[in-house]
């Protein structure tokens, strides 16, 4: 199955700014893909020339199977949150959501749903939204995006501004979105948000993508820490794939590589009296990616 969503190969500069070189990204039907990387790494600069608001210099671009900017009929499957939605503070919030979903050519089917989700009432949507704190924008942002049931969701970073309990209702919402098929790309540099949440990411620093694949596979290539305790101390601890750290008494500290099979069986020949393993974290998965390329 194509993605709904592909650049590659592309390159944007603002003056003598590189703001994307020549980056690859995808996102295919059934897929939540995080889009990571700290500010000002590119992620609203890729985001805004998927949807048509900003030309590539360089590379290819395809949204559901055409080019935004030749067919812009794509854009009535596409829902789209930008980083700051501007949002007309006269109007109430049904009258917005109403307004979007005629822009969009598709009836609202997802608005009562999604509402529930996200905690919105009727009576939040019935004032003005110039009356909305930051929160109850957002999901007003994140409404006009979800509620027609777009085939392809780009998020720019939607849980800005959510408590705890909205945002585990808009995770929720998410995932059910991508069991019914649809592709969303989801961009955030709060990794609690994407480990919860994405099938695969895609990380970029600097314009320049720096890792991508599952966030297991990912992880794999990253170091885990083993810690294991005989009862000898004397006698010396070797074991695959692992570089030893520490070593206290009988305590050992190892960073290992690599796949797990060979190193479980080589501890339990050892008959340790305790073992620890522990994968990396994911902040400590991202911010070692985030060191490499850093200057």
């Amino acid at each position: 199955m194509p993605p709904a969503a592909q650049l590659r190969g592309v390159s944007k500069r603002f003056g003598s700014f590189v703001a994307l070189d020549a980056i690859d990204l995808a996102v295919s039907p059934g897929e939540i893909r995080g889009f990571l990387g700290p500010n000002g790494a590119g992620k609203t600069t890729a985001m805004r020339i998927l949807v048509g608001l900003l030309r590539a210099d360089g590379g290819e671009v395809s949204l559901l199977g055409g080019d935004p900017w030749s067919r812009p009929q794509v854009r009535t499957e596409l829902g789209f949150l930008p980083s700051d939605p501007g949002l007309y503070g006269r109007m109430r919030g049904r009258d917005l959501l109403d307004h979007f979903a005629a822009l969009s050519e598709r009836p609202p089917v997802l608005r009562e749903a999604a509402c529930a989700h996200l905690r919105m009432t009727d009576e939040d949507l019935a004032r003005p939204v110039r009356t909305y704190s930051k929160g109850m924008r957002q999901k007003l942002g994140v409404l006009q995006a979800v509620q027609h049931d777009p085939a392809l969701l780009i998020l720019d970073e939607p849980g800005e501004g959510l408590d705890p309990l909205v945002m585990s209702g808009l995770l929720a919402l998410l995932r059910d979105r991508r069991d019914a098929g649809r592709a969303i790309l989801f961009s955030s540099h709060v990794l609690a948000e994407v480990e919860a949440l994405c099938d695969t990411v895609t990380m970029i620093r600097d314009g320049a993508i720096v890792g991508a694949g599952t966030i297991g596979e990912i992880a794999q290539r990253r170091s885990r820490q083993v810690v294991v305790e005989v009862a000898d101390p004397v006698a010396a601890i070797e074991l695959p794939g692992c570089e030893l750290v520490d070593r206290a008494g009988g305590r050992a500290t190892f960073s290992h590589y690599g796949e797990l099979g060979p190193l479980l069986t080589a501890l339990a020949a050892l008959a340790p009296r305790d073992v620890r393993i522990q994968e990396a974290s994911l902040d400590e998965v991202f911010m070692e990616y985030y060191g490499e390329a850093a200057p």
